[in-house]
């Protein structure tokens, strides 16, 4: 869990290696006892502003999630840390988790990414979408998109549109395998696996293909693809670093993390002002995406719904590739997992192929696959909230305001190491082999 006090105070939580952290007692043990004070918290060693120069030297923390599992393993299960201006407080337990759960108001609020907030704010981009917003305007946003993205409803609606796109990315990469001589085919897949959610994405929320499994692959579906890739860097790179210091320690990064707004704003503005003149035209009988269900819906602006629409556009991609990369690792290094997965989709296949909205019911071991690889290579870190009022975490007073169907090998058996990059990403991909099954 993450939070920020209006004092600095910024309270995170890794959910990493926590088998492996020693315990020292529970708040139940600790209750007799008077409450300590914030500055009672244990401390890391290390300069605040040595910190700063070492994310702006090494252009984001790569081993963040390294780092902080290391210090709960030292420190025990709650500590604090300076990085210039700001403090730090880390906590991992599900107790500590579950009372700040407990205490969180209707409009939970949390420290908004400070590159994306600055872009906005450059531009003139208003209002924001609900990964930025807070209070009141996050929960009337959320209310509305809730039945359009989230709901069971909506998802049985856009599940159809996935299903194609796997479908073709599962021909595209067939026809690869086959097209070489020795039968199998080894490569990176994290940039066919990056087509796959870029087209699946854009088709759910425009109702529009790309083409990107095709022969010639749009030059600008590719540009967009280079201007997500730019922006995440660039993210990881800035958000541990006072905007007043990065303004000239990282003048160039400023500049490629606007450029690459820029694309990707350009690039979901003009797809919703295609849709909506489209719909201007005529209403579809069928079902055409999210983005139109949300202008028919009219409970939302248009500037709104652009707000929220480039936002699921930019975060829809690496949340969802790295995840899949990873789960097929894992299925090469467990031959047996997979092989019972391709069993039960084979089952299911006629079923499926009749009605894809159930493929979540008709695929129960592929969902604990995909949950199992969420547990083990999280995609993000760090939850963030503001508590609404003083609470009391590991016998430690925090105040109020704080911020809280093919067969995959591979040769590496070797667990792979993450990054951090805004997301948690394997450092380098490894290489998967594909061979068709009979």
């Amino acid at each position: 869990m993450a939070f920020r006090s209006k004092e600095g105070v910024w309270l995170a939580g890794s959910w990493l290696g926590l088998c492996k952290v020693r315990a020292l007692g529970t708040s139940a043990a600790l209750g007799a006892k008077a409450v300590l004070p914030f500055e009672a918290i244990p401390q890391c060693a290390g300069n605040k502003w040595l910190r700063v120069l070492q994310i702006w030297k090494e252009r984001g923390q790569e081993n963040l999630h390294l780092q902080m599992h290391r210090a709960f393993q030292e420190l025990g299960p709650i500590f604090r840390y300076e990085v210039g201006r700001t403090q730090i407080v880390s906590v991992m337990l599900p107790e500590d988790a579950e009372k700040l759960h407990q205490m969180e108001s209707l409009q939970p609020w949390r420290q908004p990414l400070e590159p994306w907030m600055v872009y906005r704010e450059h531009r003139g981009q208003k209002p924001l979408g609900v990964f930025l917003l807070n209070g009141a305007e996050w929960r009337f946003n959320r209310l509305r998109l809730n039945p359009v993205v989230l709901s069971g409803k909506a998802v049985q609606k856009f599940i159809p549109m996935v299903d194609e796109v796997a479908r073709d990315f599962s021909e595209a990469l067939k026809k690869k395998v086959l097209q070489n001589s020795r039968g199998s085919l080894t490569l990176d897949a994290q940039t066919s696996i990056f087509h796959y959610t870029i087209e699946a994405s854009n088709f759910a929320l425009f109702g529009e293909r790309l083409g990107l499994f095709g022969p010639h692959q749009n030059a600008g579906s590719l540009k967009f693809i280079h201007a997500l890739e730019a922006m995440f860097q660039s993210t990881a790179q800035l958000m541990f670093l006072p905007k007043s210091l990065s303004r000239w320690m990282s003048s160039q990064v400023w500049q490629e993390h606007f450029q690459a707004w820029d694309y990707i704003s350009e690039y979901a503005n003009n797809c919703i002002q295609k849709v909506h003149q489209e719909l201007a035209r005529s209403f579809p009988q069928d079902y055409s995406g999210i983005v139109a269900d949300l202008i028919f819906q009219g409970d939302l602006s248009l500037d709104a719904i652009k707000a929220n629409t480039i936002e699921l556009t930019a975060g829809s991609v690496d949340t969802t590739a790295f995840p899949l990369v990873m789960t097929l690792f894992e299925l090469a290094r467990n031959p047996n997992v997979q092989e019972a997965l391709r069993q039960e989709s084979l089952a299911a296949e006629a079923s499926i192929s009749a009605n894809p909205q159930r493929a979540p019911s008709e695929l129960p071991l592929l969902r604990a696959a995909l949950k199992e690889t969420l547990r083990l290579y999280p995609v993000g870190s760090i939850l963030e909230r503001t508590t609404s009022s003083d609470l009391v975490l590991q016998n430690y007073h925090i105040p109020a305001g704080v911020l809280k169907s093919f067969q995959v090998e591979t040769l590496v058996q070797e667990d792979v190491k993450l990054v951090y990059h805004f997301v948690l990403r394997p450092a380098s991909c490894p290489l998967l082999t594909f061979r068709p099954v009979n």
